[in-house]
């Protein structure tokens, strides 16, 4: 009988030591995004800190940025977006949402309203096979966090036809147990819950820009789609199941470089919002939101820029037509604080240094640095429409066209301290400017020689280096208050706008 007694109990502790095992097994391989994206959600949740909920496609990840809307309105808010989402995918997003808070607000973006397919994994006939498998691979961003309930089962049968890629949400050790030889230590690192996780409220930005057009397709307002579409009916289905929940909802369409299928798309979710009596966004008919030259990362996705001029348009919005809590200086929401502390010193940390020369003109515009740009007289770049119109963005002004014009040597100096710009073009000097790092003068001497000191120390010349004579652009940063240079950066613009290093 002790002998019985013992294997039973031998039995049950090898039976529980190896569900642990079999447990921390699949924590460690399964892959971490979803977990990492969402998981400050289930946290704010359960505090009931959530006032905006934001769902939609990779426009609404790359273009609604909840921190910057926390810092300069108080909003709290999370950005439930998911690569390649369907408004259908959206729809059951907001649904399991629901079931851990009850936001005040949803904000929805009727991107690919077009789409007419009932699931993920069957599209069209003539959709490559490529784009069907990615899109079943991205449905994972939303879908593995949440475990394994009825709402869940719900949400994988109605988005999936095929039972065997139905497993993969619904067990997803299936895809993941094969991962052994992709795991990092952060895969580790979820077992002690100090796993690596997204600082900006589910958004993502994309800081560098590599798209340099800025053709539009002509927006027209009679354009509509020419057929009732699955996505509409989901559209549809979430402005029901707010209006039922007492939630204020409103619709957008976030700016792009849109085809027609979007403008009809577009109108016709004007349409759905007049017949329901709900506000809506629409921001590819409003001119001034975005510059598509530098607030579009590429044709479908906005910049860091661009996503910051819509965040405070929504921000401006919900402030002006919500009964929504400023929660800045709350004290319970002080993670807040410390997330928007770090989000400023990853963008001051580019406008310091980037990859590519064009980005850090850019995120320059935000203005966690001052800088110094000087491009020399016959620059390739001062023949690049793009180059030059990332500078005048920066200044604000048009002096820059000038220089280009006349293939002239060009100086700028925009100091966030005193508010001042200053600009300069061909031999034109600039003396007594007053800068955080001190009173400063810009003298240009010849094509590869100028001068730029300050007045307390005429010796130093901030502009020229033996070893970067052939580089025809400079850019330095310095600190905004007490001048300190951050960096100075040389580039050959004619073979690139790489940055040397």
């Amino acid at each position: 009988m002790k002998r019985k007694v013992s294997l039973v109990i031998k039995t049950a502790v090898f039976l529980v030591l190896l569900a642990a095992v079999l447990l921390a097994v699949m924590v460690v391989t399964e892959r971490k995004t979803s977990y990492m994206k969402n998981k400050s959600f289930f946290e704010e949740a359960k505090k009931d800190h959530l006032d905006v909920l934001f769902i939609g496609s990779s426009h609404v990840i790359n273009g609604i940025n909840p921190i910057d809307l926390y810092e300069d309105y108080g909003i709290t808010s999370y950005n439930l977006g998911g690569h390649g989402s369907l408004l259908k995918e959206s729809y059951w997003q907001l649904i399991r949402a629901l079931d851990y808070c009850k936001p005040k607000y949803v904000v929805v973006d009727c991107f690919m309203m077009d789409r007419n397919y009932e699931y993920v994994d069957e599209m069209y006939e003539e959709t490559p096979e490529e784009f069907r498998q990615a899109a079943i691979s991205q449905l994972h961003l939303n879908m593995d966090a949440y475990p394994l309930s009825k709402l869940k089962i719900a949400a994988v049968k109605d988005l999936v036809h095929d039972p065997k890629i139905q497993y993969q949400y619904l067990f997803d050790f299936i895809v993941y147990h094969n991962r052994w030889s992709e795991l990092e230590q952060k895969d580790f690192q979820k077992l002690s819950g100090d796993g690596e996780y997204n600082m900006l409220m589910g958004a993502e930005m994309k800081h560098e820009l590599e798209w340099n057009t800025n053709d539009m397709t002509e927006y027209n307002p009679e354009e509509r789609l020419p057929e009732h579409t699955v996505c509409e009916e989901y559209l549809m289905k979430i402005i029901d199941e707010c209006q039922r929940d007492g939630i204020g909802i409103v619709l957008t369409y976030l700016p792009f470089s849109a085809e027609v299928q979007d403008i009809q798309s577009a109108n016709s979710a004007a349409d759905i919002a007049a017949t329901y009596g709900v506000p809506y966004i629409n921001m590819l008919n409003m001119d001034g939101i975005i510059d598509p030259m530098t607030d579009l990362a590429d044709p479908g996705h906005l910049s860091s820029t661009g996503a910051k001029k819509v965040t405070d348009y929504i921000g401006g919005w919900l402030s002006e037509n919500a009964d929504l809590i400023d929660h800045r200086g709350d004290e319970a929401y002080s993670n807040w604080d410390k997330l928007g502390k770090s989000y400023n010193k990853e963008v001051r940390s580019l406008s310091i240094r980037q990859r590519l020369l064009t980005t850090q003109l850019n995120m320059l515009t935000l203005g966690k640095t001052s800088a110094i740009v000087y491009v020399n007289e016959d620059s390739p770049a001062l023949q690049d429409p793009w180059f030059v119109h990332l500078i005048s963005n920066l200044t604000g002004t048009e002096k820059v066209y000038e220089a280009s014009r006349n293939h002239q040597q060009y100086f700028m100096l925009i100091d966030r301290a005193s508010g001042n710009v200053y600009e300069a073009a061909d031999y034109e000097q600039l003396e007594n400017m007053s800068t955080a790092m001190g009173e400063m003068t810009y003298i240009p001497v010849e094509k590869r020689f100028r001068l730029l000191y300050l007045t307390s120390d005429e010796d130093t010349n901030f502009l020229y280096d033996d070893e970067h004579l052939k580089d025809d652009v400079q850019i330095m940063t310095y600190d905004n208050e007490n001048g300190e240079i951050l960096s100075h950066i040389y580039c050959e613009s004619s073979h690139s706008y790489e940055i040397d290093e």
